[in-house]
């Protein structure tokens, strides 16, 4: 299978660079949230935070690795004969033969990773503060999502914005703190790298390749996509945890089903 480091990343990389990711993600969500509860105030209900202690955040991030590579050899046997004369114009005779061979092979690695986090714990006051230790967090690895922000806290600005201009029905009696709202953020990364060979060779009676395809091709996708979906908590039956309520993750799932329609189709180009 293929690592999901790049070549010139230490070997043990991999799994350093998936915590680094999930934690990158983590810290961002929580900055995200805090900043949107400071700066926005529902006008209905100004008490209310805009992304409420009872609500959750399904996390979750693939990490795909698609390889390739192929041979194909050929060479081009010529030799030449004698001339023949047709009414006595002199044409010049030669025999060929072309001989071909194509191996190939692909490799494919993902790895998926999920989470489920409270929000009012999270993002408490004082919590998490290793987010902000340089000394407890590492940046290292190649992924695109270590390098940029991933625009966490714009996305949930103009979400609870949108939402708040048009609500959503109001909860039952009973439940007034109850936000139905749910927002789903999806961002994904595709990384192309291609490569080829392709050495040529003519002799008196021999040739090699110099045509299409080329001697030795070589590729990697990458792909780095994440899922984030805000939405209300519930207690699972039987269990006494909060968990995502129904209508949140059958969004997540939504968004899960359209990743992976999105792989089975391959990366756009255009």
């Amino acid at each position: 299978m293929p690592d999901i480091r790049e070549t010139w990343e230490p070997v043990a990389i991999s799994r350093e660079m998936e915590l680094s990711i999930k934690q990158q993600i983590f810290c961002e969500i929580i900055d995200a949230v805090r900043i949107v509860n400071i700066r926005y105030k529902i006008p209905e209900t100004p008490s209310q935070k805009a992304i409420p202690d009872n609500y959750g955040v399904q996390l979750q991030y693939s990490l795909t690795i698609d390889e390739s590579s192929a041979v194909n050899p050929s060479v081009n046997l010529t030799r030449t004969v004698p001339s023949a004369r047709i009414f006595d114009v002199s044409i010049g005779q030669n025999l060929g033969l072309t001989t071909g061979l194509n191996l190939s092979s692909t490799a494919t690695r993902t790895d998926t990773f999920y989470s489920y986090y409270n929000i009012g714990r999270i993002a408490a006051p004082g919590a998490n503060s290793w987010c902000h230790d340089s000394s407890q967090r590492s940046l290292d690895g190649s992924s695109p999502l270590l390098k940029v922000d991933l625009g966490i806290e714009r996305y949930l600005l103009g979400a609870v914005w949108s939402a708040a201009g048009v609500p959503s029905s109001e909860p039952p009696k009973g439940k007034k703190d109850l936000k139905l709202d749910v927002y789903s953020y999806e961002i994904k990364f595709v990384v192309l790298s291609n490569g080829s060979l392709n050495p040529s060779i003519k002799l008196a009676s021999v040739s090699t390749n110099g045509g299409s395809p080329p001697f030795l091709t070589g590729g990697r996708t990458r792909t780095h996509d994440m899922i984030l979906t805000f939405g209300p908590s519930e207690i699972i039956p039987g269990s006494g945890i909060a968990g995502p309520a129904y209508v949140a993750t059958q969004t997540h799932f939504t968004s899960q089903l359209n990743q992976t329609l999105q792989s089975l189709r391959g990366p756009s180009l255009y």
